[in-house]
């Protein structure tokens, strides 16, 4: 039976076979390598730009004549690329591009676009619990940056209020060593890359327990921030996260129901399907009442190694019910008798489903005045299971630094960045009541003595100090700032200046809320903070010290 191949689609897909070193198709000729061509397109590949140009349709379609020379439109190109309808049939389509797209059909995966979060400093934290009807709610303002707007956004920053805490207390510094372990307070994907030079391939595991992206957690943002919004969110994070670890190294991504879905596939794009390790259901919760429907008592763990070298320390675990006797493996053992003596001796092997540690636990043994973090035992099994002594762990949402504690109680060096300010119920204390031989937690399990040290720093604003005076600001000091920022070298390029400032009147009848909005959309977001390269600048008032501490944390000389 012969294939029908009939139509634009058709024609281009016939046309890219003829790519001269054919990059477009998998190796059995038949699949589509849909990513590989919108990547060259992207690129302007000269080959893939000559075979358009060699079929009139495609030069119709895709290029535009300006004044005699024809401009190849690659937005266009880009789109057809990824258009459904580009799929040969239904098959295919779920097999190629079993991915996540946004509201205009775009997929996730080829975009480039950034978003970026600004929490509200006067919000009130509810001290949620692992219940869906407790999450905690802090308020945010996001805005998503596409790719022509991303100038120096990314480029490492300076940093200010550097310290050394100890148990001791606390001293100022203009010095980091390699073994320090590292707590950044601000925006985390500014943070992670400016760790990047320094970490790069150096971190053994990554846990991070992101907001769910529910209306009753810390991800209620002005746009209620859906699916593909929060995707593009943690794409731009993990694609920093890969380049992180080290080739043996793993991340763990704690979601709920909300987005354990959508992120797995996300997942499966940034560090590939073959390094997917488990799906790790943590039961968070023993048995409940009757509801009307079936109680949700878990979360998922997403467990991906960054490359196959990836391994862990297999835990044992005491097993409650007995040994179970129906056709398992029984490891290094040979027959069941041995296989009973060696669960006395070591336990039950790990596997997938967690239910003996309980998100109550936490309550009797290490509450500490915030109720929204995980239990310290939970920790610790991840932290043990895929690193070493001394291994490097990263938490770059790190909330009330359950991630640190865990880590300098059994000894491995870690990185915590965290972009809220919790108040009294913070991090830094956290972990300081950590080096002066707290006894909660896993404490007593490990005898924790106390001792060590982490070093504390904070992105040296710039814009960003506008956008935290703009949040609670009442109306008179919105008007205030309106003159200020419209006065200043900060706006977007986007903004006609001469119209803002012939504005002011138009801007002061605007709601309080508006006005907030809107002073934050004309901030160039590219000046959030103050770039490592800018920093001889006079005008942005580098002191010494901070220029110092910048210069050994990145590894230059004095």
């Amino acid at each position: 039976m012969t294939e029908e191949r009939e139509g634009f689609y058709f024609e281009l897909l016939d046309l890219l076979e003829n790519d001269p070193d054919k990059r477009f198709y998998a190796d059995n000729g038949k699949d589509l390598l849909r990513n590989k061509v919108y990547e060259c397109a992207m690129k302007m590949d000269k080959d893939l730009i000559k075979l358009l140009l060699s079929n009139e349709r495609m030069k119709e379609k895709f290029f535009v004549d300006i004044d005699g020379t024809l401009v190849f439109d690659k937005t266009a190109f880009g789109w057809a690329v990824n258009n459904k309808a580009f799929l040969q049939d239904s098959y295919t389509r779920f097999k190629n591009t079993i991915g996540l797209i946004d509201s205009r059909e775009q997929f996730i995966s080829s975009k480039n676009d950034v978003v970026l979060s600004f929490p509200y400093k006067d919000c009130v934290l509810e001290g949620g619990q692992t219940k869906e009807d407790q999450k905690r709610g802090e308020i945010f303002y996001n805005e998503l940056l596409a790719p022509d707007d991303v100038d120096r956004l990314l480029a490492p920053k300076v940093f200010t209020n550097m310290k050394k805490y100890t148990k001791d207390g606390e001293e100022s510094i203009t010095e980091f060593n390699d073994t320090d372990n590292l707590l950044i307070k601000g925006n985390n994907l500014l943070a992670l890359s400016s760790i990047l030079k320094r970490y790069e391939g150096r971190v053994k595991c990554i846990y991070i327990d992101p907001p769910f992206n529910t209306e009753k957690d810390s991800f209620r943002y002005n746009d209620n921030f859906n699916h593909s919004t929060w995707l593009t969110f943690m794409k731009n994070r993990l694609l920093i996260a890969k380049q992180l670890l080290s080739n043996n190294g793993c991340i763990l991504v704690h979601l709920d129901f909300n987005e354990s879905h959508y992120c797995k596939i996300l997942m499966d794009e940034i560090f590939g399907k073959d390094n997917f390790k488990n799906n790790i259901v943590w039961c968070y919760t023993g048995p409940a009442g009757a509801t009307d429907f079936l109680p949700r008592k878990h979360d998922d763990i997403l467990f991906y190694g960054k490359t196959n070298e990836a391994k862990i320390n297999m835990p044992y675990i005491a097993h409650k019910s007995g040994v179970h006797n129906t056709g398992q493996v029984f490891g290094s053992t040979e027959t069941k008798e041995s296989f009973k003596e060696e669960v006395e001796a070591r336990g039950k092997k790990l596997e997938d489903w967690w239910i003996d540690i309980y998100s109550t636990d936490r309550y009797r043994t290490e509450l500490i005045g915030f109720q929204g973090q995980k239990p310290e035992k939970l920790l610790q099994r991840i932290i043990e299971m895929c690193t070493n002594e001394k291994d490097i762990v990263l938490d770059f949402h790190f909330g009330t630094g359950t991630t640190g504690a865990v880590a300098q109680k059994i000894n491995r060096q870690w990185i915590g960045i965290e972009q809220l300010d919790y108040g009294e119920i913070n991090s830094v204390k956290r972990v300081q009541n950590v080096l002066r031989g707290d006894e909660t937690g896993i404490s007593k399990a490990v005898n924790w003595q106390g001792g060590g040290s982490f070093v504390y720093c904070e992105l040296k604003e710039l814009n960003h100090k506008y956008i935290d005076e703009i949040q609670v600001a009442d109306d008179n000091k919105l008007k205030d700032l309106y003159k200020e920022i419209t006065e200043s070298e900060f706006i977007s390029y986007k903004v006609d200046i001469n119209k803002l400032r012939e504005s002011e009147q138009d801007f002061k009848e605007l709601s309080i809320d508006d006005k907030r909005n809107f002073l934050i959309q004309v901030l160039d977001k590219n000046l959030l903070y103050v770039n490592y390269c800018d920093m001889e600048d006079e005008d942005l008032a580098v002191t010494e010290e901070e220029k110092a501490f910048a210069r050994s944390f990145y590894g230059e000389e004095v």
